[in-house]
């Protein structure tokens, strides 16, 4: 046992096993090792819940609570379901996030003395999960293990169910941004460190403690060499001392300890390298509608929804993580914008391509149940045809270097396919257990017992017929079930025929059921021949599970490779359909030029007559550092910034962007400050969030960052929120550590002036057209300020009455006479203001003095002090 459960499991079983039945007895035993999992007993055709499991589990699933009789310690609640529908209550108790312990009967309880014996064969969790039900083929399900040391943590993401593994480590500034990079569903750390994770933070995780002991950094490092067979770590870039080594370590204990050793499918370690990728932060994921919706519960109107081209679910899942880390190399990011090339110039009409890669199933996964012995004859079916594919692909790319060359790994994988196919049927029954899988010719005693079984199964239908005609019953069956075995079906109408010899088995309501000793005899060897043959076909299966996972790391290649190869075809076809441009990408340059950009989201979703707006930008580090963009609310101000956002992060994956021209610099990280949002469960309010996202900005913020503002100070009075968003872009503008690349749009058109104050700052403003007391949005982004906001005109739009417009119209008229222009100084203005207050000050100090009252000395001192403070 992992856990800290181990604690509780001695004063756990006193309590409980007292007076108990046998049958209870051996659940508390059982469950004493497992307390804060939800045990799932196995008795018969029914998984059984007790005590308070069964209260939990009755609510989850809403299935009967009722009870148990204990034997003198009186009843017990209990709550349970039958062992066929396992799959779909175990998907709601773990999305539900709650552990799950399956304790099977492991001995026949025909052969058993006594209590049949029971044992926990597997402990399951949100993170460890592995059923298709529970899986989201697009999306990985990954397992997070944490530790803590001063102001760093390291950390290891497995996803158990395709066998990734990944680690670094990173500051504990840092630790919600790497959790919000990946789709994660629990996550393990030690009992004394649990208080340093904010659960406000990280909603529908699971959240696992384990004993502090086993994160000993020694004994991490050597579970992993061992696990790997290395001598050291130093080939997957890591170091004994690393934190990342003990969160790797605890992980693979963790998944090691739950699924009985069953992890031969993680074959590798990969190093994240904090400087290889772009610093997304969660707020700006959430904006930008990278993953999720903000108006919808699925991924409908977000990037990844437009852009997913791909065709099979390791593709879908390795754009995901591009999207999460876009790229900080040019090299890299060009290498991929390279292959799009090639594509793109030499295979974009080839359907041949296409359609071999939507046979291509998910192998990462198949390979995963493979090695925990969960996968059935029809999976490695499906493996077979699945690589037969990848080699039809790379046969079919041979002719070009830069492609084919991504295939080289792809080795050994043709053994492996005839293997399959030389050992099972073509169209093989999804469950082992019936038998019927295996070819003839590969074992001469299953061809022979086969043959037997037919031999009978002949019988069987020469009897039934025999039996029809003496009894003169034309609808007399021969049936079987796992009670009665095989029995003579004869419905209540025909009783009257029934022979002498036959011997009655059932009553039902509407038939009589009987059997003959004829037919006991032949059942015997038919049941005898079927049990040998499902044996012997359980045991080739086996041998070839075996073969198979010796060319596991083959076979897991060629899935990396093919998702690469399936994310290019995805990007070229995005290209193509929407028209998106390769981007230049410019390392040592800070320009940051996009001509005719769009939405790639919003183009998407207009009616099919309406075109988009495309709109230019050019930022720099100089004289186009920060752009102010002012005009009207639903002008377009939001999109133009979300779009520039989109283009950056779609450039670093090394994808084309939408835009017919696009010269970028380097984004080190993106930041964004856009929409109202709260933090109620945190007790955060609208403007305190959007206070800590713009200090996230400004203290983390660099030259090589792009900055996306968009309204920042409308959560407080008037003059607080123009005052702070004036301080703010001074700030990002005279700050040589940040004097990162702005965008800016607000509706205080008085920070219009800061450009003519700060000399790297420059203004922008949507078009608007007015018509006869309308206006008409042009979406168009040009130079200048806005004149003026026209929020009276945009009330009128959204259906407010007339009579609050027209005093509105005259309410901003007698304002407009009445109130001085606010003009915000400038800080040297600031400072003069504050020299002339001083002045007054000390003159009207020099006037209250009263020479006739004071001493020549006490006069000089006086004059001494007020010169110093003019100073």
């Amino acid at each position: 046992m992992l856990l800290a459960e181990l604690e509780m499991k001695e004063s756990f079983m006193g309590n409980k096993m007292k007076n108990a039945t046998p049958v209870m007895k051996q659940f508390w035993e059982a469950k004493a090792s497992y307390p804060n999992s939800i045990m799932l007993f196995r008795m018969g055709d029914f998984y059984e819940t007790f005590d308070e499991d069964a209260k939990l589990t009755s609510n989850i699933l809403g299935i009967a609570l009722t009870k148990r009789s204990n034997g003198a310690a009186s009843s017990v609640p209990l709550a349970g379901f039958p062992y066929h529908s396992l799959d779909q209550h175990l998907y709601k108790l773990l999305k539900s996030g709650h552990r799950v312990a399956i304790c099977e009967q492991v001995e026949d309880p025909k052969v058993s003395k006594g209590i049949v014996k029971r044992e926990v064969v597997e402990v399951l969790s949100p993170g460890t999960a592995i059923a298709d039900k529970y899986l989201n083929h697009k999306k990985n399900n990954f397992l997070c293990s944490i530790f803590f040391e001063k102001n760093n943590f390291g950390y290891a993401i497995l996803d158990y169910s395709t066998g990734e593994f990944i680690s670094g480590e990173n500051k504990i500034s840092e630790l919600y941004n790497v959790l919000n990079q990946y789709n994660i569903t629990e996550i393990i750390l030690p009992k004394k460190q649990s208080n340093k994770i904010n659960c406000n933070s990280i909603n529908n995780i699971l959240i696992t403690e384990y004993n502090d002991w086993i994160s000993d950094s020694n004994s991490c490092y050597e579970r992993l060499i061992e696990h790997f067979s290395t001598k050291s770590l130093k080939g997957f870039g890591f170091s004994k001392k690393d934190l990342s080594v003990i969160a790797s370590g605890t992980a693979l204990i963790y998944v090691q300890e739950n699924y009985f050793g069953k992890i031969k499918h993680i074959t590798s370690l990969s190093r994240i390298a904090n400087n290889d990728y772009m610093r997304i932060d969660p707020s700006t994921i959430k904006n930008l509608e990278i993953f999720d919706s903000l108006s919808s519960k699925d991924n409908t109107g977000t990037l990844i929804d437009v852009i997913d081209n791909t065709l099979t679910p390791m593709g879908s899942r390795l754009l995901a993580k591009h999207l999460a880390n876009p790229l900080l190399s040019k090299n890299k990011i060009n290498a991929r914008l390279k292959l799009i090339d090639q594509f793109i110039e030499n295979y974009i009409d080839n359907s041949n391509l296409v359609e071999q890669l939507k046979l291509i199933s998910d192998i990462p996964r198949i390979i995963s149940k493979i090695s925990i012995g969960k996968s059935n004859p029809r999976d490695l079916v499906n493996l077979s045809s699945s690589l037969f594919s990848i080699l039809k692909i790379k046969q079919e790319v041979s002719n070009n270097k830069p492609i084919y060359r991504l295939f080289h790994k792809v080795k050994n994988i043709k053994k492996v396919c005839n293997k399959i196919n030389n050992h099972i049927i073509s169209e093989p029954p999804i469950k082992l257990n019936k038998g019927g899988f295996i070819k003839s010719g590969i074992s001469k005693k299953l061809d022979k017992l086969r043959k037997i079984s037919d031999d009978v199964n002949k019988w069987l239908l020469d009897y039934q017929e025999k039996q029809r005609h003496i009894t003169g019953i034309s609808s007399l069956k021969i049936s079987y079930n796992k009670v009665f075995g095989y029995y003579i079906d004869v419905t209540k109408t025909h009783i009257d025929k029934v022979p002498d010899y036959y011997i009655r088995k059932q009553t039902l309501t509407n038939s009589e059921r009987y059997f003959t000793e004829e037919l006991k005899e032949h059942e015997n060897d038919i049941l005898s021949s079927s049990d040998q043959i499902i044996s012997i076909e359980n045991t080739i299966y086996l041998e070839l599970i075996d073969y198979i996972l010796g060319y596991i790391e083959h076979i897991q290649n060629s899935a990396n490779i093919i998702s690469q190869f399936d994310l290019i075809v995805s990007h070229s076809i995005t290209a193509k359909n929407n028209n998106y441009t390769k981007p230049i990408i410019s390392e040592k340059s800070t320009k940051f030029k996009v001509e005719k950009s769009r939405h790639p989201v919003v183009e998407q979703l207009l009616p099919l007559n309406e075109k988009f707006i495309t709109n230019d930008i050019e930022l720099d580090n100089n004289k186009k550092q920060i752009a102010i963009i002012t005009g009207p609310n639903m002008a377009g101000k939001s999109t133009f910034l979300r779009q520039i956002g989109l283009v950056s992060i779609l450039a670093q994956i090394g994808s084309y962007v939408p835009a017919d021209y696009a010269c970028l610099s380097i984004v080190d990280q993106l930041f964004t400050r856009v929409g109202a949002n709260d933090n109620l469960a945190g007790g955060e309010s609208t403007f305190l969030v959007e206070m800590n996202e713009t200090a996230n900005i400004l203290n983390n913020a660099t030259t090589q960052s792009l900055v996306i503002l968009d309204e920042i100070g409308r959560g407080t009075s008037t003059y607080d929120g123009l005052s702070l968003a004036w301080a703010i872009t001074e700030y990002i503008h005279n700050n040589s550590e940040i004097k990162a690349k702005t965008l800016f749009a607000t509706h205080y058109h008085e920070l219009i002036d800061l450009a003519e104050d700060l000399p790297d700052a420059f203004n922008l403003n949507v078009a608007v057209d007015e018509y006869d007391g309308d206006i008409i949005f042009l979406r168009k982004i040009q130079s200048g300020g806005a004149n003026k906001s026209y929020g009276i005109n945009v009330a009128k739009m959204a259906g407010i009455p007339s009579y609050v417009l027209s005093r509105a119209n005259d309410l901003l008229s007698e304002f407009m006479h009445t109130k001085d222009v606010v003009k915000i100084p400038n800080k040297e203005s600031i400072e003069q203001i504050d020299m002339f207050n001083s002045s007054d000050v000390l003159i009207d100090e020099l006037r209250s003095i009263k020479l006739d009252e004071i001493t020549p000395l006490e006069a000089l001192n006086t004059l001494n002090k007020l010169k110093k403070r003019l100073k």
